[in-house]
């Protein structure tokens, strides 16, 4: 009698889910693999050669670890013209004369390499799909309705094909309910996780009372220009992302009152407020007026401003010569000149969970954790999630153990919860240092700043990071 084959049950059929499952497809040929998807349609098959088809709207930014990963799957996002590559980073303050520039060269990397690509979801979706269609012991469920999920199965419900149906069941109930016992149970299904909210993996939220603006746009010239731009306002950072053919992908994170403007603004005039702000150069730092002070300390107050406005601002001229320890100038971003796409809002917040894993059901991508977009690292920490576990169920299954193996599994929690809170305490530090306007913190970021790019040894440091190094 042949052995009965293992069961893995993945819930969610995003990026994270799909990396996943042919992952795993291809180390455990003796598991089945199922992804349970809520998704009634599968993606958009897109060829890597097509670049005459405007882009999707949802995009990712995706580093050089990530891409590795997706190559082990079988999809080589290096060969797809479909994507933006950017070798160069530039971030800088609208309050400040202060700005940051680094690029492939501070890491020693050659002219060909890039600090990452930009990549539709729907290309990455539909190629994983195909690729995982073509794996004997991987399984995707489109349609997939989640309704109990316990420490080892799943219970879900699917559509009914009425085409297969005979004319007398009519009468029957719209969804067939099935379920699936599993050796491993692997939540992949997002922010609102319903694998994490029913086993009750105890959760930490925080709302940034901000929104993301999500939208693509076209610039005055066909030839997108290989950086990644990013420009900080109190309410948020408003980053422009190269994709192909003069199109770029827009990440506004910004109050919900100015994120509701901007969706309803009309082209024109939101064109415009985008060009008026990821078009404005380094700025004088400018200090609040002291008008609350007595007239002796306001007097004291101002000149010790205009002193250390004239400091911040000469550091910040020495730092646009690029001749002064490696620097790089100060490029302008291009003109933006059409709306390609509709504008889409997205509420931002910090979650995380205290443990990955809970017996044998585990967490990968946003269903464990979910950071501020303004680094672009919220799917790449969810493919990091993807290769640790696989690594940690490696090391079990070749030495005798199970795929759900508590050690293994705690080990893969204790990884990832170390990287992932490293990445989510910078980004909220971040958040809040560039939320803050008051002379002290302005004076303390144009420094920081201007000495960062100044310093070849920090911005190695940073080129290694966007790239996903250690």
């Amino acid at each position: 009698m042949a052995n009965k084959m293992g069961q893995i049950s993945i819930v969610g059929g995003g990026v994270v889910g799909l990396t996943l499952l042919t992952r795993l497809a291809r180390l455990l040929p003796s598991y089945t693999i199922t992804l349970l998807d809520g998704s009634p349609k599968s993606a958009p098959l897109l060829s890597n050669s097509d670049t005459a088809t405007q882009p999707t709207i949802r995009t990712y930014a995706l580093n050089k670890a990530s891409v590795e990963t997706l190559s082990k799957c079988g999809l080589s996002i290096e060969e797809s013209q479909r994507k933006g590559e950017y070798k160069s980073m530039q971030v800088w303050d609208s309050k400040t004369p202060s700005y940051l520039k680094f690029d492939v060269s501070d890491v020693g990397a050659d002219t060909h390499s890039s600090l990452g690509v930009i990549v539709e979801d729907d290309y990455i979706c539909g190629n994983l799909e195909k690729i995982a269609s073509n794996l004997s012991n991987a399984k995707i469920v489109k349609g997939a309705q989640v309704k109990k999920v316990t420490s080892d199965s799943v219970s879900y419900s699917t559509p009914v094909d009425k085409t297969s149906s005979s004319s007398t069941s009519s009468s029957s109930t719209p969804n067939s309910l099935n379920s699936l016992d599993s050796d491993l149970i692997v939540g992949a299904d997002g922010f609102n996780s319903t694998v994490r909210t029913s086993l009750n993996f105890p959760l930490t939220k925080i709302s940034y009372g901000r929104t993301a603006l999500i939208s693509t746009v076209k610039a005055d010239s066909d030839e997108t220009v290989g950086t990644a731009w990013q420009r900080f306002f109190p309410g948020g950072p408003l980053a422009l992302l190269p994709l192909w053919g003069g199109y770029y992908s827009i990440v506004w994170s910004t109050t919900n009152d100015h994120a509701e403007a901007l969706a309803e603004a009309s082209p024109s005039d939101f064109l415009s407020t985008v060009n008026e702000c990821i078009g404005g150069g380094p700025t004088p730092i400018k200090f609040s007026d002291g008008s609350f002070l007595p007239p002796p300390l306001k007097s004291a107050k101002n000149l010790l401003d205009d002193l250390v406005g004239t400091m911040v601002n000469g550091i910040s001229l020495i730092n646009m010569n690029e001749k002064f320890g490696n620097s790089k100038r100060f490029e302008a971003p291009p003109m933006i000149t059409e709306l390609s796409s509709p504008r889409f809002r997205l509420p931002l917040n910090l979650q995380h969970v205290d443990t990955y894993h809970s017996s044998s059901v585990v967490l990968v991508g946003d269903a464990a954790h979910s950071v501020h977009p303004m680094a672009g690292q919220g799917l790449n920490l969810g493919i990091a999630d993807v290769e640790c576990l696989v690594k940690c169920i490696e090391s079990s299954v070749t030495t005798g153990g199970a795929v759900d193996d508590e050690y293994a599994l705690e080990r893969y929690s204790n990884e990832r919860r170390k990287e992932v809170l490293k990445m989510m305490g910078g980004i909220h530090a971040l958040h809040h240092v560039f939320k803050e306007e008051n002379d002290l913190v302005l004076t303390g970021r144009a420094l920081g700043m201007s000495l960062i790019n100044m310093s070849g040894t920090a911005k190695r440091s940073l080129a290694r990071a966007a790239m996903g190094e250690p």
